[in-house]
């Protein structure tokens, strides 16, 4: 079935009965007229929407990303959170300073072993010269860790370096 927009089904409405008509008459009388725009606006009307079943095939995200992001009865849309960005210009200490106070860099535990002392980072054990890549404001970040002596623990990123507590 093809849809028509309303300047195409008023146009052909009107062709349809001038063409009966045409061979009659020149003009349409206007009751006739009156007639066919009657007619056309009604065919204009737009009906209620259909509320469509929910897909068993497809998951809700989907749907939704497919009727453009509409929210479906019973689920709450929620944003995108935005991206932080810096107030400014910082100099390589402050960023390093910023990384390091971020609560995303909070170790969760710390334990000695033959090797030295190790600091845990969600599922990432660092010993003394490993490295850490963390994501901050947007930007992926390399940090060395320096040096773990309890309480403390020491960061560097390019030539800068912080020391910060571990709890």
């Amino acid at each position: 079935m093809k849809t028509f927009t309303a300047s195409r089904l008023l146009i052909a409405a009107l062709v349809a009965a001038g063409t009966a008509r045409a061979a009659d008459e020149a003009v349409i009388s206007p009751t006739k007229r009156q007639e066919v725009l009657a007619l056309a606006k009604s065919l204009l009307t737009t009906a209620a929407p259909v509320t469509m079943a929910k897909d068993p095939f497809h998951s809700e995200a989907y749907a939704e990303t497919l009727a453009g992001a509409t929210t479906t009865p019973g689920t709450t849309q929620t944003s995108p959170t935005p991206e932080v960005t810096p107030a400014g210009p910082r100099n390589p200490r402050e960023l390093l300073q910023a990384i390091a106070t971020s609560p995303s860099l909070k170790p969760t535990a710390v334990f000695a072993l033959r090797d030295g002392p190790m600091l845990v980072f969600g599922q990432k054990r660092v010993k003394a010269g490993g490295t850490l890549t963390i994501t901050f404001e947007g930007t992926e970040y390399t940090l060395e860790i320096v040096s773990i002596a309890p309480p403390n623990f020491t960061l560097r990123l390019n030539r800068e370096e912080f020391t910060r507590p571990i709890k």
